[in-house]
This record gives structure tokens, C-alpha cells and sequence, in this order.
């Protein structure tokens, strides 16, 4: 007998073929930092991170190393900054976006404001209102292959984002983890970072794998001290091995190699996805997937009374969903239930056969609901 076929839509994983090629470069790349640095990377180090690597990210991105902190994946460095702000502080983020990330922001108290998306980034009319009539404390944005609606930010957008930040004196953040991952042949564009800004922060999440835990973020010269002193009181220092790992596999190239083996591996998993979207759910999502991790899907058939059921429905069929409502920051909400159910899918962990008819399924639950 046959094993029921099934597929879970719910956690942006990394694929098992992409994690097993890491394997031996891991082991290696491990030892070989470990018998190098010795009791550098075993012994406490500094709360900013390992120099190495904080060179090598500055060198990358332009900017004196000093700028550069090195924490224990994306979400700490992001917690961290949220940390150093003013509790209850009002942070621009965009209509739909990271869930986590909007969780950890209300732990310390932070009031969410979102502004629309559109096809080339952020409504910009909206976002000098909400900037001239709000004391904001920082932007958040994620410019490319946008977690969770896969858009990507023009270059005019995300530039005129900058200028309207730098004239209102809010800071910008860019969350740029998916800049690497792009699948439709195309690559993309660099950020500048001058003195001001933008911060940027990022994570090998995603490029290396989950398990590594380790991101960073580039704050102005005059925000380091100020940054540093919270983490200090936060954590002693993050984990230096693998920061040292990570530096001797971009060191080596072997780093650039991997990311081009994922973009190969998820070029067909993405097009299996945008395929079998505008199947079966044309005009349900913003634009074509040509990146990163997710995708969304608004199933308009789905009102907030069925969600339970859709849901339930779907996993009984071997597919895994959930509402994506915690992705909304509160002003966008209820006009976003009014359009139906909200959710995100995940795609590079499956192979292209498995997406297609995954979706199919979803399409076949949606209309036995309908």
C-alpha cells in the first residue's frame, strides 16, 4: 500500500537535499575553524560578534566592521534593535509581513502601524501620511522577495522609502535575508549604505541552514554604543564557532558556490508554484514568485466562519495550512478578513510534483466549502 501523499505548507524549511550537501562541508568547515582559532571561539568573545566574519560582512557590504553586529540568527539581532528602542514606540512595517517579527516587536511594547503594499514596494503617499502624523521610532521592511507576499521592491520604491525615512529621521531597516535567493535567472541589486543608513540586517538562515543560528545587522556609527550596551545586558557573547565556520566557508567560496546550487535547486519548485497558482487561484496573490520562501494565497471563498473547517479540511487531505493573521499588523486586519482566508505557503523543501498537487488539493477544499 501506497503512503498517503502529503505536504506541509506552513514552515519555510531549507530542502533535506540542500541541508545533506552541507554535511560534509559542515564537518570540515567545523574542525578546520576549531583547530584555527582554538580557544578564541571556545572562550567567551565579544558581544558583537567574531571579528572575522563582522570584516568580511563589512568589507561585503562597504562599511567599517565596527558598524557590523553578529548575533545568533536574524530574528536576535532584529529582537535586539526593537529592544534599544523606546518601550511603546511606533514602528512602520508593511501591511502583511514577518510574523515573528511582529510578535517580538509587541513584547517590548511597540505600537504597529502598517502601510500597503503594491507590486513595486510600499504606497509611498500612505507612508509620508503615516510618517508626518506619527512619532515613528523606526521602518521595517523586507524590499526583497517580500516574506510573506514575495514581492520585491523596486529600486525607485525602496530609494524613495530612504529618502522619505532620512527626511522624517526615522530609521530605515531592511531585513535583506532573501537578496541572495533568487530563482528566475535574474540577480539582485545592492543596497548602499552611507552614514546615516539604512540599518540593514540579514541571516545565513536560509543560504546555510537553520541549525548555524546566525544573522547581523549594520547600525549608524553613532547607534553602535548605544546598541552594544543592550546586548551586553542581554547575552554575554553569541556562538563563535559557527561564526567562525561561516567565515571561513565565505572565505573559501564555497559559500557563493552553495547559494548558486540552491538557486538551481529552487528555480523548479518556485515555477511548479507560480504555475499551479494561476491555475488554480488566478489574480489570488500579488505578483509571480522569483525568490526567497514564501508565497501568499487570499482564498476569497473562505469567510472567517469557515476558516476552522478549511483548514481541518485541508489537513485531512495531507496538506498543512494556517491563518496568516498574525502576519498583519492591527490597522490592516479587518479590511484584509473581509477579503477571505490569508494564508502563507512555503515551497523550496518540496519537489515540484508535490507542490502542484498540493495546491490542487487546496483548490478542491476551497470549493467543496464554497
Amino acid at each position: 500500500m501506497s503512503e498517503k501523499q502529503s505536504i506541509n505548507f506552513l514552515r519555510g524549511v531549507p530542502a533535506e537535499e540542500a541541508l545533506s550537501r552541507l554535511i560534509p562541508m559542515a564537518s570540515e568547515g567545523y574542525e578546520k575553524v576549531i583547530r584555527r582559532y582554538g580557544t578564541d571561539v571556545l572562550q567567551y568573545g565579544h558581544f558583537t560578534g567574531f571579528k572575522p566574519l563582522r570584516d568580511l560582512i563589512g568589507s561585503f557590504h562597504r562599511v567599517d566592521p565596527e558598524r557590523v553586529i553578529v548575533g545568533n540568527g536574524g530574528l536576535e539581532v532584529i529582537s535586539l534593535f526593537f529592544k534599544s528602542l523606546p518601550r511603546e514606540s511606533n514602528i512602520i512595517v508593511e501591511e502583511a509581513s514577518y510574523d515573528r517579527v511582529l510578535l517580538d516587536a509587541k513584547c517590548y511594547g511597540h505600537h504597529l502601524i502598517g502601510v500597503k503594499l503594491t507590486p513595486e514596494g510600499i504606497d509611498l503617499n500612505q507612508f509620508r501620511d503615516l510618517a508626518n502624523k506619527n512619532a515613528v521610532a523606526a521602518f521595517y521592511g523586507i524590499p526583497f522577495h517580500q516574506n510573506p507576499t514575495g514581492i520585491n521592491y523596486t529600486e525607485e520604491n525602496r530609494k524613495d522609502v530612504e529618502r522619505i525615512c532620512r527626511e522624517y529621521g526615522i530609521p530605515c531597516v531592511w531585513d535583506i535575508c532573501y537578496q541572495a535567493l533568487r530563482y528566475d535567472g535574474k540577480t539582485n541589486g545592492s543596497i548602499e549604505v552611507s552614514e546615516w543608513g539604512p540599518i540593514l540586517t540579514s541571516s545565513f538562515t536560509k543560504t546555510i541552514s537553520p541549525g548555524t543560528k546566525c544573522g547581523y545587522m549594520i547600525v549608524p556609527n553613532h547607534y553602535v554604543g548605544h546598541l552594544s550596551g543592550i546586548i551586553a545586558n542581554t547575552r554575554i557573547n553569541p556562538n563563535l564557532p559557527t561564526q567562525a565556520f561561516i567565515a571561513d566557508f565565505i572565505e573559501s567560496r564555497r559559500y557563493d558556490d552553495f547559494v548558486k546550487y540552491l538557486c538551481n535547486l529552487y528555480r523548479p519548485r518556485m515555477e511548479a508554484l507560480n504555475t499551479a497558482l494561476n491555475s488554480q487561484f488566478p489574480g489570488a496573490f500579488p505578483v509571480a514568485i522569483s525568490g526567497g520562501f514564501f508565497a501568499p494565497l487570499t482564498l476569497e471563498n473562505i469567510s472567517s466562519d469557515k476558516e476552522a473547517t478549511f483548514i481541518e479540511s485541508a489537513k485531512q487531505a495531507g496538506v498543512g495550512v494556517a491563518a496568516a493573521w498574525d502576519a498583519l499588523p492591527p490597522n490592516c486586519k479587518e479590511e484584509k478578513r473581509k477579503k477571505g482566508l490569508f494564508i502563507r505557503l512555503t515551497f523550496p523543501a518540496y519537489e515540484p510534483d508535490k507542490i502542484e498537487w498540493g495546491i490542487l488539493s487546496l483548490k478542491e477544499t476551497a470549493d467543496r466549502l464554497a
